[in-house]
């Protein structure tokens, strides 16, 4: 078996490759911290017990979530530095002198980009979940119920074990509890729950209002409560967690089990949702690899004059562009303006054409 990067150039252009990947992707995430620590300041310091180690996690937080971001951003500017730094100083030329091949210089550069597509998949798979929930739950801690409100005030619902239905305006993940909750038993029976907590063993509702119909077929108030419990609630935990969470805070896994049968069923607009995020899931951690097979090729000219600034520029601008048109794709896909995979793959297709007939070229 053969041993990768056991050469003294493979090993040199790993280490040049990850300083300067390395200081990129520091550099961009630490101002990524002082521009949202600077807009975030009041709110931050309106909460005397927001401690260090919570804003340490609420950061690492926000860095797994803005990796598949900053990741290829970082990577191409290393690859492009890297290259074009040996390429200048005409290391690549006295290498390829020697009788190596430019498909073996090429080499190292490949297998990072593909070492950091697998790193962006366990990131969606592992990490990213487990970095959503925590932000949720911060957030849950620090922002005011109003504002919540403001930030998410539709209706949703979720199925029981009994069919039965419970319909929520709001569901804290931090404290685990539903405002302003209707459990709708029947059509002629309802409670009206303005907070239902989930973290005993049996619910508990607080302001309880329990409307039944009349013989006139209006609904009234029968009984209210203070406090109530429901032993005869019993939420589905998988339902629960599937409806709480977005689908794009999801694992692949979860979504996995979350496809529809049957294609027909995409006219729905929460299964539309869950396909084009496992689309977008599917597709975006290849853009590590995308960030070192675009720029080398015009890295790898021969010439005393290097347009290294054009490559930075134009480099960035492609990225930029996948990026915009990723996003645009999946508002489509989610929107139902196309079906999921048409509004995802062909867009994805275009760049991937272009970057590796660029490539398989050189």
């Amino acid at each position: 078996m053969k041993i990768p990067f056991k050469r003294l150039w493979e090993q040199y252009f790993l280490r040049e490759l990850f300083k300067s990947f390395t200081l990129f992707i520091g550099s961009f995430y630490i101002l990524y911290v002082l521009i949202d620590f600077s807009n975030h300041t009041t709110s931050f310091h309106s909460h005397h017990y927001f401690q260090w180690q919570e804003l340490l996690n609420y950061y690492f937080f926000e860095f797994i979530r803005r990796l598949d971001v900053i990741l290829p951003f970082a990577l191409m500017l290393a690859t492009i530095k890297t290259l074009c730094a040996l390429s200048t100083h005409n290391e690549l030329v006295a290498l390829m002198a020697s009788g190596i091949s430019l498909k073996s210089l090429l080499r190292p550069f490949i297998l990072v980009g593909l070492f950091f597509t697998c790193l962006m998949y366990l990131n969606t798979e592992l990490l990213l979940p487990k970095a959503s929930k925590g932000l949720k739950q911060i957030n849950d801690r620090h922002t005011s119920l109003k504002n919540k409100l403001e930030d998410r005030g539709f209706v949703q619902h979720i199925y029981l074990e009994d069919n039965t239905q419970v319909l929520f305006q709001y569901y804290d993940e931090e404290r685990q509890f539903f405002f302003d909750a209707f459990w709708v038993i029947s059509p002629d029976e309802i409670y009206r729950i303005k907070y239902l907590f989930l973290h005993e063993k049996d619910p508990v509702g607080r302001y309880v209002n329990y409307l039944t119909r009349n013989q006139n077929n209006e609904l009234v108030e029968k009984e209210s409560f203070n406090v109530k419990k429901f032993p005869q609630m019993r939420f589905n935990q998988k339902k629960l967690q599937e409806t709480l969470s977005l689908p794009e805070d999801q694992s692949l896994t979860e979504l996995v089990k979350q496809l529809p049968d049957k294609t027909d069923q995409t006219n729905h607009e929460k299964e539309a949702q869950i396909i084009a995020s496992f689309y977008y899931k599917m597709a975006l951690p290849w853009l590590a690899l995308f960030a070192v097979i675009a720029p080398a090729p015009f890295c790898m000219r021969f010439s005393r004059n290097l347009p290294v600034f054009m490559i930075y520029a134009c480099s960035i601008f492609g990225l930029v562009s996948f990026y915009l048109t990723m996003d645009a794709a999946l508002i489509l896909a989610k929107r139902q303006v196309f079906e999921p995979f048409w509004a995802i793959w062909p867009p994805f297709t275009f760049f991937f054409v272009g970057f590796f007939y660029r490539f398989a070229k050189l």
